[in-house]
């Protein structure tokens, strides 16, 4: 095993991030980013982290839609239903988004992507915070999915905010945009780690990157059916104004690494 006894304090640092970042993304459809800005500023790599973080955000999110459906906080009973329209729309239309992200991972400068993902985060929390609902629109939602999803491989967030939010404030309930990103970015995920593996991105440190993985997929497990059951008791209101306020103290700090970064 790469992680040794003397690395205890990193190891209950990862089993926390991969248990607290799954309660929020299985409560609120957001939150797993931010972990990546973490286990950066220990000294992990990045192209170590964002494989880590998809496969473990695949694993979470089957797990978790499996209770967001116990909960009925989500419709996955009929390939009819509008829960797994949209759940296989917004995968098919992601794909080109996280296959272009990770085709160019190499030559994007992180640092803009960051800024850029910070400032789509930000407007997306205060258009929650206000009353404004905008006419449900597929075509929106749909070119959301590839902008989320090109966020998402670039840097292993920025997916849960912008596709629960676009969600919410296109007039879907709170429940099923939490459910249907839950599921949607966990599909995306996993293709996500499978491009990686075959360009073969890690293949220097492929047992530190399964090692890291399965510690916060064991972790993270566990917190799925409590994230579950917060969406079913939370009200419409409170979450919107809960993952409002979350998506804006994400977006700050995704640009204030940004300025730290070109500092």
């Amino acid at each position: 095993m790469i992680l040794q006894a003397n690395d205890i304090l990193l190891l209950f640092l990862i089993i926390l991030l991969g248990f607290l970042g799954a309660l929020s993304d299985s409560a609120l459809g957001m939150g797993y980013g931010l972990l990546s800005p973490i286990l950066l500023s220990i000294g992990l790599d990045p192209l170590i982290i964002v494989p880590v973080l998809l496969i473990s955000q695949m694993t979470t999110g089957f797990t978790g839609t499996i209770f967001h459906s116990f909960y009925k906080n989500v419709d996955l009973s009929s390939k009819h239903t509008q829960d797994i329209k949209a759940s296989v729309l917004f995968v098919l239309m992601g794909l080109s988004g996280m296959t272009l992200a990770v085709l160019l991972t190499i030559n994007l400068s992180k640092e803009y992507v960051m800024l850029y993902i910070g400032i789509m985060v930000c407007v997306g929390g205060i258009l929650m915070l206000p009353e404004i609902n905008f006419p449900f629109s597929w075509t929106r939602l749909y070119v959301l999915s590839i902008i989320a999803s090109f966020n998402k491989a670039i840097s292993g967030g920025g997916y849960g905010p912008i596709m629960t939010v676009g969600q919410m404030t296109s007039g879907r309930e709170s429940r099923e945009s939490v459910a249907v990103t839950d599921l949607s970015e966990a599909c995306l995920s996993g293709y996500g780690f499978i491009l990686y593996l075959i360009l073969n991105t890690f293949s220097e440190n492929l047992l530190l990157t399964f090692e890291l993985a399965l510690i916060m997929i064991l972790s993270g497990i566990v917190a799925t059916p409590i994230g579950a059951l917060f969406t079913k008791k939370l009200r419409k209101k409170v979450t919107k104004k809960i993952i409002g306020a979350l998506s804006i103290t994400i977006g700050i700090f995704t640009i204030l690494r940004f300025i730290y970064a070109i500092l």
